[in-house]
């Protein structure tokens, strides 16, 4: 497997995606980056006039997927899954433990929706990397939305739990290095969300029932450029908490 960076560094895309190059006798590629010159250019040098045979991608977001038509551009015959993906034209739909053809190898696909509905994970169970697309990073926190923003932070929670029980040895993330000790960085998760639940819920019984008031009393040591996506954290985790039958009067 080689990483390609997809040359899109931004605010919540950090350097930029990653993506994945599985040479062999299917070359396929995880996630489809933004459709940059210099990544595609970068993948064919490698490929050396072979074609690139496959793009799985993880989930629709534009930073994972929006690089689709630029790469059937560059390779027409190209296959093009992810999940449950019938109604639309021209993608090959995934479902929960199919197993995809990567370069020499097999992938299994392991749904695991919560950052959005249609996210998965591509699992190597011979070597047990998962590439995880926007499940973690090494460096910081995912943000979960809303339903309106098609997250659930329940799901989230759930599809941790079930990297978990995978007991993966490396974990490649579609944003920052590589994750060498993957089980501990889903422990640090769940007891971060664990926190910042307990937090929101002190706000609540302090009768701080607005979002943005929220959103200042518990992320004070977070840059203010975040603070919209903090709120779209808040929302998802009061869905949470009525979910769980807890007033929130919100």
């Amino acid at each position: 497997m080689i990483p390609f960076p997809a040359k899109n560094p931004g605010t919540l895309t950090g350097p930029g995606n990653n993506t994945y190059l599985f040479d062999g006798a299917e070359p396929a590629l995880i996630d489809a980056g933004v459709g940059h010159a210099t990544h595609i250019d970068a993948i064919a040098a490698h490929l050396g006039g072979r074609a690139l045979v496959r793009v799985l991608v993880t989930h629709g977001h534009p930073d994972h997927a929006s690089g689709v038509p630029a790469l059937r551009s560059r390779w027409p015959g190209i296959e093009v899954c992810k999940w449950l993906a019938d109604s639309d034209p021209g993608w090959r739909p995934l479902r929960d433990n199919d197993r995809v053809r990567a370069g020499d190898r097999w992938l299994s696909v392991v749904h695991t929706p919560g950052h959005a509905p249609d996210h998965v994970c591509f699992w190597q169970p011979d070597t047990r990397d998962v590439y995880c697309g926007d499940m973690m990073t090494a460096t910081t926190t995912i943000m979960v939305p809303p339903a309106a923003g098609g997250g659930s932070l329940r799901a989230y929670l759930e599809s941790l739990q079930r990297l978990v029980a995978l007991q993966p040895a490396t974990a490649w993330p579609g944003h920052g290095p590589v994750i060498s000790r993957p089980v501990e960085r889903i422990h640090e998760y769940l007891v971060h969300r664990a926190e910042r639940e307990r937090q929101v819920v002190a706000c609540l019984d302090a009768g701080v029932i607005d979002i943005d008031a929220i959103v200042t009393s518990v992320y004070t040591e977070t840059p203010r450029a975040l603070w919209p996506a903090a709120r779209l954290t808040v929302e998802a985790l009061l869905e949470k908490l009525r979910e769980d039958g807890r007033p929130t009067y919100a």
